[in-house]
């Protein structure tokens, strides 16, 4: 099972394997924060590159859409297909959970796009 939080979120037991997904480490936070019962682990490569960011960021000033930001990120993620077939093998022995600082309830966050990678992965 793949299921998605901000690091914000409290940690809980039922998220299994807490994994960051973000290219820089996620101030303030200790590396703690990522651990339910000694698992967790920080994966920068699958987080969206420093110009996507930016770009996404002054969105407003250069009117970069999300589906770009989409069809970017998916471009950057064909570069970690095996490290995401390997999150796929993983999510179907337990339960993974991707992080990143955004609020969980934002759907313009990479880490949902991720998820639907991996899901995907999963089925092939």
């Amino acid at each position: 099972m793949v299921k998605t939080k901000s690091i914000n979120d409290p940690v809980e037991a039922s998220d299994g394997k807490r994994i960051l997904v973000m290219r820089r480490w996620a101030r303030p936070y200790s590396k703690v924060r990522l651990q339910v019962a000694g698992k967790g682990q920080w994966l920068p490569e699958l987080g969206p590159s420093k110009a996507l960011l930016d770009d996404w960021k002054n969105r407003e000033d250069t009117g970069f859409t999300w589906d770009e930001y989409v069809a970017r990120y998916t471009k950057e993620m064909e570069s970690q297909r095996e490290a995401i077939a390997a999150l796929a093998e993983e999510a179907q022995r337990g339960t993974i959970t991707l992080l990143c600082q955004e609020k969980e309830g934002d759907p313009h966050c990479h880490r949902h796009l991720l998820k639907k990678m991996i899901e995907e992965a999963m089925e092939a």
